[in-house]
């Protein structure tokens, strides 16, 4: 699995990363052996002042040749950064739940 981290606030790369991994491989951990490219950018949307200005963009890419992302704003970094790995998760979770679907729509409607 190739993972790149994008961070533009700068203020502490190391410990960004470590927690990111933490986070990550515990929301994605059923998913990693499927996973080929994950990526994270982090942002501070308003800079100095404050408010619901920190943005996570998560952007995964399966063996399949399939792609996610999920993006999630809040006013605490970590927050943002779990909301999205969430909705990311969520969103392959439902592609994963009507693509079996649709096969079993489509041997049922054969057989």
């Amino acid at each position: 699995m190739k993972i790149e981290i994008i961070d533009q606030h700068k203020a502490d790369p190391q410990r960004l990363r470590k927690v990111f991994f933490e986070r990550a491989l515990r929301a994605l951990d059923r998913l990693a052996p499927g996973i080929t490219i994950l990526v994270a950018r982090f942002r501070d949307l308003n800079g100095p002042k404050g408010g619901v200005d920190h943005s996570c963009t998560i952007e995964i890419a399966l063996r399949d040749g399939s792609s996610f992302r999920a993006e999630a704003r809040s006013s605490a970094l970590l927050n943002a950064l779990d909301n999205a790995l969430e909705r990311v998760v969520r969103r392959i979770d439902s592609a994963r739940k009507r693509q079996l679907s649709r096969r079993r729509q489509l041997a049922h409607g054969m057989a």
